[in-house]
């Protein structure tokens, strides 16, 4: 039975991450709108729904 040797590299240092890597504030904020417009479609869902659905 063969044991693996996690300890060892495979790749080079530039395959390898570095660690934590924010996400660029224009992906963070486009996140943002499109949630606040899901909710925003939701809310308006529910609203026609309890109208009657019209």
């Amino acid at each position: 039975m063969e044991t693996t040797d996690e300890s060892k590299e495979t790749g080079t240092a530039a395959e390898k991450e570095e660690g934590y890597v924010p996400r660029p504030t224009w992906q963070v904020w486009g996140a943002r709108i499109a949630f606040i417009l899901f909710l925003i479609l939701v809310i308006l869902q529910v609203i026609s729904i309890a109208r009657g659905g019209r």
